[in-house]
């Protein structure tokens, strides 16, 4: 069984100062559209990227590593990099991850992490372990998140989780948090107060690891994990479009 047809990579606004947004595991593009759409109201030039395996079917995913997936995002980073002469990157939880695990290395003028998962939670990695040999992939039974109507058409993940990169996504974040010290760009971090998708101290932990000098940690109220699509999107758009104009706009 497919999913129905998804969005591929956005691009919107122009501009000499970009944003790259990356959406989150199983996830796809649609997801980051309404903070794209704001960014580039505010003048910044918007790629929201497709990472490999996603915005697809869930055997498209199936076949690929978190290498891809990181490998995908960086090279959307560097093809926005040499059209703007500053660029940031942001992303929704594995999305965030992945922004700055690129930022460790790739040096960009500010860093946007939203619900991002400081690692797996235990159980949930326990369980894909030991579920993965007697069935590859795991049905998503009920979907938590916002339900308006203004954002429904931009929820589209996966219907089936496969179990095999289950592993790979554990991967990525032990190489995230390894070289958050080695994070110099400014970062912002948002994680909404409902979040029951990730660790509860995965905000505070990236916070206090990360390298930068300025950093912002901003609590949203009313929101779980998709915090693009929440109750409180305005507050977060408004927080991170103040956070790129302070950290881009003087950037040669």
């Amino acid at each position: 069984m497919t999913t129905r047809a998804v969005v591929d990579e956005v691009h919107l606004g122009g501009g000499d100062l970009g944003c790259l947004l990356l959406h989150g595991f199983t996830g796809s593009p649609l997801e980051m559209v309404p903070m794209a759409e704001a960014l580039a109201q505010d003048g910044f030039a918007v790629h929201v990227a497709r990472l490999a395996g996603h915005g697809t079917t869930p055997e498209d995913l199936a076949g690929t590593s978190w290498a891809d997936w990181v490998d995908s995002a960086r090279q959307a980073y560097l093809a926005l990099q040499a059209r703007c002469r500053a660029v940031a990157v942001g992303g929704l939880s594995m999305g965030g991850a992945i922004a700055l695990l690129l930022a460790a290395s790739e040096a960009p003028a500010a860093v946007v992490a939203m619900a991002t998962p400081i690692r797996l939670r235990p159980l949930v990695h326990r369980l894909a372990r030991a579920a993965r040999p007697v069935m590859p992939y795991a049905p998503v039974v009920m979907r938590v998140g916002p339900r308006s109507p203004e954002v429904r058409l931009y929820r589209a993940s996966y219907p089936r989780i496969p179990l095999g990169v289950m592993g790979d996504l554990s991967s990525l974040l032990d190489q995230t948090r390894e070289v958050l010290p080695q994070v110099r760009a400014p970062v912002l971090i948002a994680q909404g107060r409902w979040d029951w998708a990730i660790p509860s101290d995965s905000a505070d932990l990236l916070y206090r690891r990360v390298g930068s000098d300025i950093r912002r940690l901003v609590w949203l109220p009313h929101s779980g994990h998709l915090v693009t699509l929440d109750r409180d999107r305005g507050l977060l758009f408004t927080e991170v479009r103040r956070f790129l104009h302070e950290h881009l706009a003087g950037r040669s």
